[in-house]
């Protein structure tokens, strides 16, 4: 498994104070605690072992996160399977597949730890979700309190969130499907929260083995750089970056801009290959549904966790700017 599934924080912070100072259950404290979970993944010190689930799939994890001097440390350390291991300090991720003999390097100035929200954008969310709390219940061993939120139109998934009421750490979170079912869900089984980590719970294992290193060379790329212009974009969603990224000296660069509505996010992959004529096609990997199309020589892949229609709707507007 070579993902591992995954920015006003003042004003947020400002109103749940409020909320829980009043004693009163207001209309925006869900909005808050949607804050407190973003902040929470990112600025908490804590580790634990996590089960992942996806259709028949499912995947345990340890991870352990803290924070150094403003920079994000996270080791995430698959416990099924062949070995695999992620590393990220900052900007750069390590993943490690040593049955492999390979280490990928690479430097994402818009990376998403895991669990994690988007801060930035939270404020918009009532527009595109109806967003309520759900109760409470325990996860890990841990009190949480719970939030749903359900689309307001076709292009986005549903989501359930379970929050650690003290801390805000997201302890458990549901992607609900067109129909309510279950497409993908996250559970912590074990969490320890705040305090100093284990010794070396940070360090990478397989470090000091003989790894043949892909170094995933990315370059940021600003407005008209990227010669591509997005015509159909989606409610909600606005684009987060554009990088030009390429995967080995020996193959082509690829162009790769990301979109979110701050929960959902996009993919969109732009690489010269492929045949003319080929058949444009919507495909799904468990959540992910992945719209494939060929644009003369170039080939398109807008891939995320949303339905058909958001993937295709954005696809099918991508052209080549004009000079």
């Amino acid at each position: 498994m070579r993902r591992f599934v995954p920015v006003p924080r003042s004003h947020a912070a400002l109103l749940l104070c409020l909320a829980l100072a009043a004693g009163t259950v207001r209309a925006d404290e869900p909005l808050a605690m949607l804050q407190r979970i973003a902040e929470g993944s990112s600025q908490l010190t804590y580790s634990g072992t996590f089960v992942y689930r996806s259709g028949q799939r499912v995947d345990t994890s340890r991870i352990a996160h803290s924070v150094k001097d403003g920079v994000e440390i996270e080791r995430i350390e698959a416990l099924d399977g062949s070995p695999r291991e992620v590393l990220r300090s900052g900007s750069e991720v390590k993943c490690f597949f040593p049955d492999e003999k390979l280490l990928i390097v690479e430097n994402r100035a818009s990376q998403r730890g895991f669990p994690a929200l988007l801060p930035t954008g939270l404020g918009s969310l009532p527009e595109y979700y109806m967003i309520r709390e759900n109760g409470t219940a325990r996860v890990a061993g841990v009190q949480s309190r719970a939030l749903r939120l359900e689309p307001r139109d076709a292009l986005r998934y549903g989501h359930e969130f379970w929050m650690d009421h003290a801390s805000g750490l997201l302890l458990k979170a549901n992607l609900i499907g067109e129909r309510g079912e279950i497409l993908e869900s996250f559970t912590f089984t074990q969490v320890s929260i705040g305090g100093p980590l284990e010794q070396g719970a940070l360090a990478p294992r397989f470090q000091g083995e003989r790894l043949r290193v892909q170094q995933v060379r990315t370059s940021d790329l600003r407005g008209d750089d990227m010669g591509w212009a997005f015509r159909n974009m989606l409610p909600g969603f606005r684009k987060l970056g554009m990088v030009k990224r390429q995967l080995a000296p020996d193959q082509p660069e690829s162009l790769h801009a990301v979109f979110s509505d701050g929960l959902a996010s996009i993919s969109v992959f732009i690489e010269s290959g492929g045949m003319g004529g080929e058949t444009d096609a919507v495909a799904s990997m468990g959540p992910v549904n992945i719209y494939r199309r060929q644009l003369g020589e170039y080939r398109l892949v807008v891939m995320g966790e949303v339905p058909p229609l958001a993937v295709k709707r954005l696809g099918d507007g991508i052209e080549r700017r004009r000079k």
